[in-house]
């Protein structure tokens, strides 16, 4: 991108994401600037009109790319944008981004290292007014890193399913270790109500007198290790607080990478999550039905956005985790209660099916993977007519060149992102430093 000149935005404009009748209705009001788009191929593209996207309606959204290509860097522009749409557009809508690189917290600080690119593109640096959540139980270790947080994340353990469970901890529900879990589960509901914590949970099975010692000493010990990981309360963190209107929330979950149980963790999280915004905006939807029939307007739970980046953990094809539920149905019936889901993966072809057919946008950086280039493939539309491997190929060999495919306006563009506003901490570091920071 460096050393081409693009000058101002241009007046007309590419939206993505709205049908033909949102677009009359409102033209370019709630749409994130994205990028432009790139007319010609190889040493011949140029820029040209500036690329919006639609962040107003629900959108099941699909970013994929090999490693580097800048999938990451599109959720934090998206991001960037919603905290620049006017406020009573703003004020309607939260961003929960799940981070499991440990790469978002970064955004608090402008992108003084882009300074002179971003005033190509008739931009500023900014820093971005995010709510940056870790996890309860590992403050410590971030106040050594010199890490600023804004709020410590705990799960309420009481919403966790037995099944959850199992599936954490490598147990079926149906073999002793399962049952077991399922047994004392419901003995802590029944004496606590839904407010109890793990301690609760070791001392049912502890009491359970039909269980054998063998399998109490094994699932006691997987719930004690799960007190290490610093994240189950008794009441836990209450939703509202992740999903305030015209914010971002980050949920750093990178601290569990290097766990053994790193992803069974962030599973539960995200799982439970999922499950809580769902039924927040259901009710929350069923409240605004309710105002616009009595011609009233307070909205007060605002429409979400939820980012998550590895979404092939989280949601594959080939398996079930303790997030394939909730994040299934909010892929297949999120559009209703005003839910928007940005899955980013390098691997689509290990994500879940239903992922892929329900995407109405995606966007795809290189991808050089042929089972991935299938998958891609395989959710192409009847009116794309050119080959994805081509034209994929087609794009400049720079960082941030995209292929977008638009199933809203039934259209295919190429397109280049535009700068980040704020600063991007998911770079590769690199041995040479230039001028006191590491390289891109």
């Amino acid at each position: 991108m460096a050393g081409r000149k693009f000058g101002a935005p241009m007046p007309e404009r590419i939206v993505v994401g709205r049908d033909r009748e949102d677009a009359q209705a409102y033209g370019e009001k709630g749409t994130a600037f994205l990028g432009k788009h790139i007319v010609g191929k190889g040493e011949e593209a140029h820029l040209t009109t500036g690329v919006l996207i639609d962040v107003a309606r629900p959108h099941v959204v699909l970013v994929v790319g090999k490693r580097g290509s800048g999938k990451s860097y599109d959720a934090g522009i998206i991001a960037e944008e919603m905290t620049r749409l006017p406020q009573e557009v703003r004020q309607n809508l939260s961003v929960i981004i799940i981070d499991t690189m440990g790469i978002y917290w970064s955004m608090k600080k402008p992108n003084e290292r882009d300074r002179e690119l971003l005033k190509e593109w008739g931009l500023k640096p900014q820093g971005i007014d995010i709510e940056f959540f870790i996890p309860k139980g590992h403050a410590g270790e971030y106040d050594k890193a010199g890490i600023e947080y804004d709020g410590m994340l705990a799960l309420p353990c009481g919403e966790i399913k037995p099944e959850d469970w199992c599936m954490a901890f490598g147990f079926s529900q149906v073999d002793p270790h399962g049952i077991a879990i399922e047994r004392a589960v419901k003995h802590a509901r029944k004496l606590h109500g839904g407010a109890f914590g793990i301690e609760e949970l070791t001392k049912s099975i502890g009491d359970d007198k039909t269980t054998e010692k063998q399998v109490k000493d094994a699932v006691s010990n997987r719930f004690l290790a799960a007190m290490e990981w610093g994240l189950f309360e008794k009441k836990g963190t209450t939703i509202s607080r992740l999903m305030q209107p015209g914010k971002i929330a980050v949920i750093d979950t990178s601290h569990y990478a290097s766990a053994s149980a790193g992803w069974s963790v962030r599973n539960l999280l995200v799982g439970l999550v999922s499950r809580m915004v769902y039924q927040e905006r259901v009710l929350a939807r069923k409240a605004e039905e309710n105002e616009a029939m009595a011609g009233e307007g307070k909205g007060q739970v605002p429409m979400v956005w939820i980012m998550i980046d590895e979404a092939h953990q989280f949601l594959p094809g080939d398996a079930s985790t303790p997030a394939s539920e909730p994040l299934l149905t909010m892929v297949r019936q999120g559009r209703e209660p005003g839910i928007s889901l940005l899955l980013i993966t390098q691997r689509p072809g290990k994500l879940h099916e239903d992922a892929l057919a329900q995407a109405d946008l995606v966007i795809s950086h290189r991808l050089t993977s042929r089972a991935d280039i299938e998958a891609l493939r395989s959710i192409m539309q009847t009116y794309v007519l050119e080959d994805i491997e081509e034209l994929i190929n087609s794009l400049p060999r720079q960082k941030g060149t995209a292929v977008i495919l638009d199933d809203n306006s039934e259209r295919l563009f190429a397109i280049q992102v535009r700068p980040r506003l704020s600063w991007h901490a998911g770079g590769s570091p690199s041995a040479i430093k230039k001028k006191g920071m590491f390289e891109e």
